[in-house]
């Protein structure tokens, strides 16, 4: 097989078509954000958080959602196209608050969907309370496989060991697991592959090559967002090292990002309809 240094060494007729090969294998799938609660206990903030952008013109984005509220939005995603939903809220702890079961039993209920959650870096605990009210799967970037790189954006909140403990507990309990890593602030190659190689060890249903774009109201907003075509080049990259099984999902499908998405090999995308949960 392999390895991730000679895949970067491809040049791009190869790698491009190779990626694309190995896409379309996959099948189709489309996600959709349903958010239960948008406030979030990380102190200081992220210096990129998109949420605090939504947060500065949306007032009622910050704060728990009503059960009625959370299943209209899921069901808008499943009216949109939406194939799996990810149930997402702000970090609460490494202990989620039980009322997180009962939008999950309630969502399971409802729509024949897989319900992944995504609440950062939480216990195995907590991980095993979800399974049992019928989680399918468990969303915990790495954001950043650089340390130093992690805590300049991240300064609070749980940390780069956290979160690859939190993948190890959900992969011990029987959960689909689904990670990445965020693209961006001169992450070198070098960090790319600590990343990847990461993600291949612990045999990740889902990877997400996220490209950084930066959003208003934060500490980052007049930050470059990432060269799309460096985006494309590593997303391929992914495909190829993680597998016939793997599934690539594209967070980024507009833009810049949209003119390069053919080349990468994505065979999973975002829904956003216009209601999605944000305000």
């Amino acid at each position: 097989m392999e390895t991730l240094r000679q895949l970067f060494a491809l040049d791009d007729q190869a790698l491009f078509e190779r990626a694309r090969e190995a896409g379309a294998k996959r099948p189709k799938a489309y996600w959709s954000p349903v958010v239960l609660n948008g406030a979030c206990k990380t102190d200081p903030p992220c210096r990129h958080c998109k949420w605090e952008s939504f947060k500065s013109g949306r007032p009622a984005f910050d704060g728990r959602r009503p059960i009625d509220q959370v299943l209209q939005c899921a069901e808008t995603m499943r009216k949109a196209g939406a194939t799996h939903l990810l149930v997402a809220s702000g970090w609460m702890g490494h202990e989620i608050p039980d009322y997180f079961c009962d939008y999950i039993r309630a969502i399971k209920s409802r729509f024949d969907m897989e319900v992944y959650g995504l609440f950062g870096a939480v216990s195995e605990a907590s991980l095993r309370r979800l399974r049992d009210a019928g989680m399918d799967g468990y969303q915990c970037g790495l954001e950043s496989p650089d340390e130093e790189i992690y805590r300049w954006f991240r300064p609070g909140g749980d940390s780069l060991e956290d979160r690859m403990q939190t993948l190890k507990a959900a992969k011990r309990a029987g959960l689909k697991i689904w990670s990445g890593l965020l693209l961006g602030f001169g992450l070198s190659d070098e960090a790319v592959i600590r990343g990847l190689a990461f993600l291949k060890e612990i045999e990740a249903d889902w990877v997400a090559i996220q490209p950084f774009v930066p959003f208003p109201h934060t500490q980052l907003q007049a930050e470059d967002p990432t060269n799309p075509y460096r985006w494309a080049r590593i997303m391929a990259i992914a495909r190829l090292w993680a597998g016939e099984q793997t599934s690539l999902v594209a967070t980024e499908n507009s833009g810049a990002y949209l003119n390069f998405m053919d080349w990468t090999g994505a065979n999973a995308f975002f829904i956003f309809p216009q209601e999605t949960g944000r305000s």
